[in-house]
């Protein structure tokens, strides 16, 4: 069997023509080294918690924070439905933090239980906390690439001292709510 020359040289180009187009194509989470995010239901919300950070404890209902200081942060608890489907299922990156493609929240808000800087007991007031990238909670809707831990940054400096009685609410896609009450420290607004 004979195989010419001009068979061998098609072959070869259109291999490197095939392979060229795959090369080009880039994937985020591979070039991070990080795995892709994992399918998940949220479990529950472990914990609401205030930094700042100081003395090796995080703020308390009994402590007055500046504003520039105080952060809002959530702890959330996963239940992995199926893993990543991909070949890069272990981080070869330690700076890594697992995600998960969470399916079953639909919205996430926070409820007033006490009245603060002028704003009456009952609104939601997720307007007032942002995101690390700018975005107000409610307006986040990407549960794709979620953490176990969230942190929020108040929009708005109190008028005076002020302590945030809340309470989380997550919405679920199948009616049900997942609630969690919390009391921050008393926010300066220096």
């Amino acid at each position: 069997m004979k195989i010419s020359l001009v068979t061998i040289r098609s072959t070869i180009f259109l291999f490197l023509a095939v392979g060229g187009v795959f090369s080009c194509s880039r994937d985020s989470q591979f070039e991070t080294g990080c795995p892709y995010p994992s399918l998940a239901k949220l479990d529950s919300v472990q914990q609401i918690f205030y930094s700042p950070y100081l003395n090796k404890r995080y703020s308390e209902t009994i402590d007055t924070v500046s504003f520039d200081d105080f952060r809002y942060h959530i702890e959330f608890e996963f239940e992995k439905i199926k893993k990543n489907n991909s070949s890069n299922e272990f981080s070869i990156n330690p700076a890594c933090e697992p995600e998960y493609d969470v399916l079953d929240i639909s919205n996430i808000s926070i409820i007033l239980t006490a009245p603060y800087d002028g704003i009456q007991t009952g609104n939601d007031i997720s307007y007032l906390f942002l995101l690390p990238d700018g975005k107000s909670i409610n307006r986040f809707r990407d549960y794709q690439n979620m953490k176990q831990f969230m942190t929020l940054k108040l929009k708005e400096k109190p008028n005076k001292v002020s302590q945030l009685n809340t309470e989380m609410v997550i919405y679920m896609v199948n009616g049900e709510r997942i609630k969690k009450s919390s009391i921050s420290p008393s926010v300066r607004p220096d």
